[in-house]
C-alpha cells in the first residue's frame, strides 16, 4: 500500500506487467502521459504501446529484463489518439507475492526536451544553411582581414577560399573605390552616421570589375569590433531586370499553352477571352464562348451564383479568391473545378483571371476516400481484429462480429454457418499458406458482394484423433488500405519518372570557359554522350573541334549581350547524323545553362516537306486545292497545262468551271461528302478550256486544321483518255484469246478422238487375238510386237496431247491432300517389277528415300506429280543398261516459304554439258543424231518442266557424261489434312463373267470396227448384245427394251452429243447403269461424263478385263439396291 501512495504521486508514469508483457497496474501519470484509462491501460500489452516495427524489440527487451537485466531507453509511445510521446524508459524485473516474475518500468516524459533538442538543432542547421546557401555573399572583416566568407562571395569573386581568408578586404575593391570605402570606415569607427546599403565595385581574381551592393553592418563580438558585409552582385538582377521585358512574349504562350484553364473575365462577369485549356474544358469552341457570362457556365444547383458574383467582385478589387466551383460544359456535362481569382490587367484593362484546374479525378478519389474512411470508421467502433474458426472442409462454424464485418456480413450469425471457400480463389493454397506461415501473411480475399479486399491472416490447425473432426483457428486483419495506399504511391512515382523522362531537353551548364558544372540525367540518347567522367573538363574533349567552336563562340556572344543564343549542328554516330538544336542563356555570374534539343526528326521533316513542296510542283499528275465552297486555292503546273487554263484564270473560281454540262448533281454531293468523312476515289468526265470532254480518275481527300476540322480538300487527277483506249483494245484482245483457247480446246478434243478410236478396235482386237489358243508361237511374237508398238504409238499421242495442253495452257492442277511416301512406294513397286521382268536385267532400282515419317500428307497435285517422277523413272531405267538407280525427296526450310525437293539419281550414260541446257526443250534428246541408240519422242522431259512450272516449281540436272544423272525438282509444302486421299486404289474383288449370262448390254457406238470389237469381247460371257448406230437407233432400243442391264455409251455420236443421250436415259430409268466410252482423253471429259448421269468412264483404246469388271461391278452394285 506504501508503494502504490509512492507510485500515485509520482510525476513519473509507472506500469507493472506479468512476464509475458500484459499491464496488470499503472499509475495516473502514465494515463496522462498517453492518454488511456485505467481500464483501457489493463487490457493492453506493452506491445500495444510501441510502434508495429519494435514489435520484436520489445519481445526481445521481456526477455533481458525477465533475466535480470535493467534497462534505461529512449523511445517514443503510441497515444490513444495516434500521437507520439517520447519518454525515457526505466525496466526492471520484480518478484511478486506469489513468487512469479513481472516487469516494472518507470516511464519519464522527455518530449518537452526532445522537441527543445530538435529545434535548436534545426535552427543551428537552419541559420547554417542559410548562411552557406544565401543568394548573398556574406563576409566577416576583423580589422580590415577577412576572417569568414561563405561560397557566395567565393563564387561571385571566382576565386579559390584560400586566396579570399586572411587577406585585406581592400584586395578585392576596385582602386576607385577604395578611398571613399576606407573613409566610410573611419567615419563608422568614428560613430559618424553613414549608410549601411550602398553600391560599389569589387575585382574578381580574374581582375574583372563587378557592380555588387554593400550592406555593412558593425557589431561587437566579445568586445571586439567586426564587420559583417552582405554583398549582393546587382548585375544578375539588372539582367533580371532585362529578361522580364523580353518574357512578356513568353507569358502570352504560357497563357494559350497552360494546362490549366484560364479564363479572362471583366467586372461584370463576362468571358473576353480563354486559353485553349478553358476551351477543351468547357467544351466551347472561342467563337461560341466568348461573350459569355461566367454564370451561363456555372451549374447554380452545386455553385452559387451569388458566391460566384461576389468572388468576382472581390477579385477585381485586388482580393485572391479561391473556390470550388462546378462548371456546365456545352454538352451539360458537370465539372468539378478548383477556381481561383485574381485581378490583372489585360490590353490596359482592369480585369478578373479564373485559372481552372479540373478536379474530377480529386472529386472521384475523394468519393471513394469518404466511402474507406467510412467502413474504417465503422471497423474502429469494434474489436478491430476478425477471429474465425473453421474446419478442414472451409465451413465457418464461429466468428467474431468484426470478422462479420470485415466480409460484409450484417452480424457474425448471418456469417457463421457459410462457406469460406467463397471468400477465396484458391482455397486449397491458402490453407496450406496460411496454416504453415510463423507470421501473417497477406491474401486476397472476397467479401459477400464479390468486392476484393486484402487481409493479414494466419491459421493455426488444430488435430484431432479424427480427421473430419480437425479444425482450424484464424484471425485476420482488414489490410486493403494500405494496399492500396502502396498501389497509388507506386502510381505517383511513375507518373512522377514519366513527367521527368517527357522531358526532350539535355540540360547541363558551364562556365565562360566551358567547363562543364553539371548535368541533368536524361533517358534520351545524345550524342556525344555526357557523363560524369566528364565533369570539371572543357566542352573541347566532349565536343569534335567544329562543334566546340560554336559552343565557344556563342558563350562568348551570351556574356557580352547577356542574350540567348542559339545555334545548330550535326553529329555523325555510326552510320547515323543527328542534328541538335543548342540554346546558351545565361544564368549566374559567368555561368551558362545550356539546353540541347534533337531536332533529327524536325529536320527530316523540313526535308520531307520541301521534298514534298518539289514533288507537287514537278508531278505529272494534276493537283488542286478547294476550299470548302469548292473554289481553287492552288492548282500546279501540270494542272494549268492539262486544262488549258493560267493560274489567274482558275484561282478562285469554284470547280464547276472544269465540269461538263449536266454533271449528275448527286455525284458533286457524293465527291463533297465523302471527302469531308476522309475521301473519294472514281472516274468522272472533266472538260478543259476549250470545250473538249476527257475521263480522270479523281481522288481527293481533306485538309484539317488544328482542330481537326476540315478547311480544304485536296484532289488529284489524272487524265485516263489513253487508258481507256488501252482497256477498251484489252476487253477485245481478251475475247480473242478466249476464242482462241475454245478452239484449241476442241482441236485438242477432236485430235484424241480420231487418234484413240482406231488404236481402240487395234489394241482390243489384239487382246482377243492373244486370248486364242490357236495362235502359234509365232504368231503370239507377232502379236505382242503389234501390242508394245500400238502402246508406244499411244503413248507419243499421249505426249503429244499432253505437251501442246501445256502450251496452249489447257492443263488445270487438281490439288488435294494424299501420302507422298504412299506414291514413291507405288511407283518403286512398278519400276522394280518391270526390272524384273527384263530378260537382261544388270539395274538394280533402290527403295524410295523416305526422311518423313509416313503418312506424310501434302496438298498438290498427285496426278501431276506421278507423272513426273514416272518420266524421270522411265529415262533413268531407259538410259541405265546396267548400274543403280537411287530415287528421293529432302524437305527443304526456305525464308519466303518450305519446299520439296526430289530427285532421280541414276549410273548411266550421262549427259554432255552441252547438252544438258536442251533436253527441257520439246522434241530435244541428249542423243538426236540418226544412229542414236535409245527411242523417244523426246517429250518427257518437255511435259515433266511444263507441269514443274505449274505446281510452282523448277527442275534441273546435274550430269557428268559416262558417270550418270541426277534429276531434281521441286514443289511447294503445303502440310495437307489427315484425312488426306490415300493414292491405294481399293482392291476391286474379280467377278465372275457368268454374272453376265443372259444379261441385256445396250452398245452406242457409231464406229462398225469398235462394234465388231465389242462383239467378240462380250460374246464369252453370254451376255445379249443390242447395238445402235447412232442416237435415234438407241433411243429406239432403249424405249423397246425394258430390261437393259446397262448401257456403253460412246460420248461422240454422229447425229447427237452422248452427254445429252446419258440424261435423257437417266431422267427414264435412274437406277440404270451407264459407261461412257470415249477418245477425248482429258479430265474435263471425265466430270462431264459424271456430271451427265453416267455412272463410270472408260477411255480408248478400252482395257477388256477393266471394261468388263465394271460393267460386272455396276450390275452387282444393281442388284445389291434392289
Amino acid at each position: 500500500q506504501a508503494w502504490r501512495i509512492i507510485f500515485e504521486q509520482s510525476p513519473n508514469g509507472v506500469l507493472l506487467s506479468d512476464d509475458e508483457g500484459n499491464i496488470i497496474y499503472t499509475n495516473s501519470a502514465a494515463t496522462d502521459i498517453l492518454g488511456y484509462t485505467r481500464d483501457e491501460f489493463l487490457k493492453m500489452r506493452f506491445h500495444d504501446l510501441a510502434p508495429k516495427e519494435l514489435a520484436e524489440q520489445v519481445d526481445t527487451n521481456i526477455k533481458k529484463i525477465l533475466r535480470g537485466e535493467s534497462l534505461i531507453t529512449e523511445v517514443y509511445n503510441i497515444r490513444k489518439d495516434g500521437s507520439k510521446r517520447y519518454v525515457q524508459l526505466h525496466e526492471t524485473r520484480v518478484i511478486f507475492p506469489n513468487g512469479k516474475y513481472g516487469i516494472m518500468v518507470i516511464s519519464t516524459d522527455i518530449s518537452r526536451a526532445k522537441q527543445a533538442e530538435e529545434a535548436l538543432k534545426e535552427s543551428m542547421e537552419m541559420y547554417r544553411i542559410l548562411v552557406e546557401h544565401s543568394n548573398d555573399g556574406i563576409v566577416f572583416v576583423k580589422e580590415g582581414i577577412v576572417i569568414y566568407g561563405n561560397p557566395r562571395i567565393i563564387e561571385i569573386l571566382n576565386a579559390k577560399p584560400e586566396e579570399f581568408l586572411n587577406q585585406p578586404i581592400t584586395k578585392f575593391i576596385h582602386p576607385s573605390q577604395k578611398e571613399f570605402l576606407l573613409q566610410r570606415y573611419k567615419n563608422r569607427l568614428a560613430g559618424k552616421s553613414e549608410p549601411t546599403i550602398y553600391e560599389t565595385i569589387l575585382v574578381s581574381s580574374q581582375n574583372e570589375e563587378i557592380n555588387v551592393e554593400f550592406n555593412v553592418n558593425l557589431v561587437d563580438q566579445a568586445g571586439e569590433k567586426i564587420d559583417i558585409v552582405f554583398i549582393r552582385d546587382i548585375t544578375t538582377r539588372k539582367q533580371a531586370e532585362k529578361a522580364i521585358k523580353e518574357s512578356e512574349e513568353s507569358y502570352k504562350g504560357l497563357f494559350n499553352n497552360s494546362s490549366e484553364g484560364i479564363l479572362i473575365i471583366d467586372s461584370s462577369g463576362v468571358i473576353l477571352d480563354a486559353n485553349r485549356s478553358g476551351l477543351i474544358l468547357f467544351g466551347y469552341s472561342k467563337d461560341e464562348l466568348l461573350g459569355k457570362t461566367i454564370h451561363e457556365i456555372t451549374d447554380n444547383t452545386q455553385t452559387s451564383l451569388e458566391e460566384v458574383t461576389r468572388s468576382v467582385r472581390l477579385a477585381y478589387q485586388g482580393h485572391t479568391q479561391k473556390m470550388e466551383f462546378w462548371g456546365i460544359k456545352k454538352n451539360n456535362d458537370l465539372v468539378p473545378i478548383d477556381m481561383v481569382f485574381n485581378r490583372g490587367d489585360y490590353f490596359g484593362l482592369s480585369v478578373v483571371f479564373a485559372m481552372c484546374h479540373d478536379i474530377t479525378d480529386r472529386k472521384n478519389a475523394e468519393a471513394v476516400l469518404r466511402e474507406s474512411e467510412e467502413k474504417y470508421r465503422t471497423l474502429t467502433e469494434q474489436i478491430p481484429v476478425g477471429l474465425y474458426r473453421i474446419l478442414s472442409n472451409g465451413q465457418i462454424v464461429y466468428c467474431n462480429p468484426a470478422f462479420a464485418e470485415i466480409f460484409g456480413f450484417s452480424s457474425s450469425q448471418a456469417a457463421t454457418g457459410s462457406n469460406i471457400k467463397s471468400f477465396l480463389r484458391d482455397f486449397d493454397k491458402w490453407l496450406v499458406d496460411c496454416s504453415t506461415a510463423k507470421l501473417p501473411i497477406e491474401v486476397e480475399m472476397l467479401r459477400a458482394d464479390g468486392s476484393t479486399i486484402w487481409v493479414q491472416n494466419i491459421l493455426q490447425p488444430n488435430v484431432t484423433e479424427n480427421p473430419d473432426a480437425t479444425y482450424f483457428d484464424g484471425m485476420l486483419t482488414d489490410v486493403t488500405d494500405r494496399k492500396v495506399a502502396i498501389d497509388e504511391l507506386t502510381e505517383s512515382e511513375a507518373k512522377f519518372r514519366a513527367m521527368l523522362l517527357a522531358i526532350p531537353d539535355h540540360l547541363f551548364r558551364l562556365n565562360r570557359e566551358g567547363i562543364l558544372i553539371d548535368f541533368a540525367p536524361t533517358d534520351t540518347a545524345f550524342y556525344p554522350e555526357i557523363t560524369n567522367l566528364h565533369l570539371g573538363k572543357s566542352i573541347a574533349e566532349i565536343f569534335p573541334s567544329s562543334i566546340y567552336e560554336k559552343y565557344s563562340e556563342a558563350l562568348s556572344y551570351a556574356s557580352i549581350t547577356g542574350k540567348l543564343q542559339r545555334f545548330e549542328y550535326s553529329f555523325k554516330q555510326e552510320n547515323s547524323i543527328f542534328y541538335y538544336e543548342a540554346r546558351i542563356v545565361p544564368a549566374g555570374e559567368k555561368i551558362f545553362l545550356v539546353l540541347l534539343r534533337d531536332i533529327t526528326q524536325q529536320k527530316k521533316f523540313e526535308e520531307e516537306i520541301r521534298i514534298l513542296a518539289q514533288t507537287i510542283m514537278n508531278a505529272n499528275d494534276s493537283i488542286s486545292i478547294t476550299d470548302l465552297d469548292g473554289n481553287f486555292i492552288y492548282v500546279n503546273p501540270a494542272f494549268t497545262k492539262v486544262y488549258g487554263y493560267s493560274q489567274t484564270e482558275i484561282l478562285g473560281k469554284n470547280i464547276n468551271l472544269i465540269r461538263p454540262i449536266g454533271f449528275d448533281s448527286d455525284l458533286s454531293k457524293e465527291i463533297h461528302s465523302a471527302t469531308q468523312k476522309g475521301g473519294w476515289k472514281g472516274e468522272i468526265l472533266n472538260v478543259r478550256k476549250d470545250g473538249t470532254i476527257f475521263p480522270i480518275f479523281l481522288s481527293t481527300s481533306p485538309v484539317y486544321n488544328e482542330f481537326n476540322e476540315p478547311i480544304a480538300s485536296v484532289g488529284i487527277a489524272n487524265d485516263i483518255t489513253e487508258r481507256k483506249l488501252i482497256e477498251q483494245e484489252l476487253i477485245r484482245a481478251k475475247e480473242q484469246a478466249e476464242e482462241s483457247d475454245r478452239l484449241k480446246t476442241a482441236f485438242l478434243s477432236n485430235m484424241s478422238h480420231e487418234i484413240r478410236s482406231p488404236m481402240n478396235a487395234v489394241l482390243g482386237f489384239i487382246q482377243l487375238l492373244k486370248a486364242e489358243e490357236s495362235i502359234t508361237e509365232t504368231g503370239k511374237q507377232y502379236i505382242e510386237l503389234i501390242e508394245n508398238s500400238g502402246n508406244q504409238l499411244l503413248a507419243l499421242i499421249e505426249d503429244i496431247i499432253d505437251i501442246s495442253k501445256i502450251q496452249s495452257n489447257q492443263i488445270r492442277i487438281n490439288k488435294t491432300s494424299f501420302d507422298f511416301n504412299e506414291l514413291l512406294r507405288e511407283l518403286y513397286t512398278i519400276y522394280s517389277n518391270q526390272l524384273i521382268r527384263k530378260a537382261d536385267q544388270k539395274t538394280l532400282l533402290f527403295k524410295p528415300e523416305m526422311p518423313q515419317e509416313s503418312p506424310f500428307t501434302i496438298y498438290s497435285d498427285p496426278v501431276r506429280v506421278r507423272q513426273i517422277l514416272n518420266n524421270l523413272l522411265s529415262n533413268a531405267i531407259k538410259f541405265t543398261p546396267a548400274g543403280h538407280i537411287r530415287f528421293g525427296y529432302t524437305l527443304m526450310i526456305d525464308e519466303d516459304m518450305p519446299y520439296i525437293q526430289c530427285y532421280v539419281q541414276d549410273t548411266g550414260i550421262g549427259i554432255s554439258p552441252e547438252k544438258q541446257a536442251l533436253i527441257f526443250e520439246r522434241f530435244r534428246q541428249a542423243d538426236d543424231t540418226y544412229t542414236r541408240i535409245y527411242g523417244g519422242s523426246g517429250l518427257g522431259l518437255a511435259i515433266s518442266k511444263g507441269l514443274v512450272d505449274l505446281l510452282g516449281g523448277h527442275i534441273w540436272v546435274e550430269s557428268t557424261e559416262g558417270q550418270g544423272s541426277t534429276f531434281y525438282f521441286t514443289i511447294p509444302f503445303q502440310e495437307g489434312t489427315e484425312s488426306g486421299k490415300s493414292l491405294k486404289k481399293e482392291e476391286q474383288k474379280t467377278l465372275s463373267s457368268e454374272l453376265l449370262k443372259g444379261k441385256k448390254i445396250l452398245v452406242v457406238e457409231d464406229i462398225s470396227e469398235i462394234r465388231l470389237y465389242f462383239e467378240r469381247l462380250l460374246e464369252p460371257t453370254g451376255a445379249k448384245t443390242l447395238f445402235a448406230h447412232n442416237a435415234r437407233e438407241a433411243r429406239v432400243l432403249f424405249k423397246k427394251h425394258k430390261d437393259i442391264s446397262v448401257v456403253l455409251l460412246d460420248i461422240r455420236l454422229p447425229d447427237a452429243d452422248g452427254y445429252t443421250i446419258a440424261a435423257e436415259f437417266k431422267r427414264l430409268r435412274p437406277d440404270l447403269p451407264i459407261i461412257a466410252q470415249t477418245a477425248y482423253a482429258l479430265q474435263s471429259e471425265f466430270n462431264k461424263s459424271i456430271e451427265s448421269g453416267c455412272d463410270d468412264y472408260v477411255t480408248k483404246p478400252i482395257d477388256s478385263p477393266l471394261l468388263i469388271q465394271k460393267i460386272l461391278s455396276l450390275i452387282e452394285k444393281k442388284s445389291d439396291n434392289h
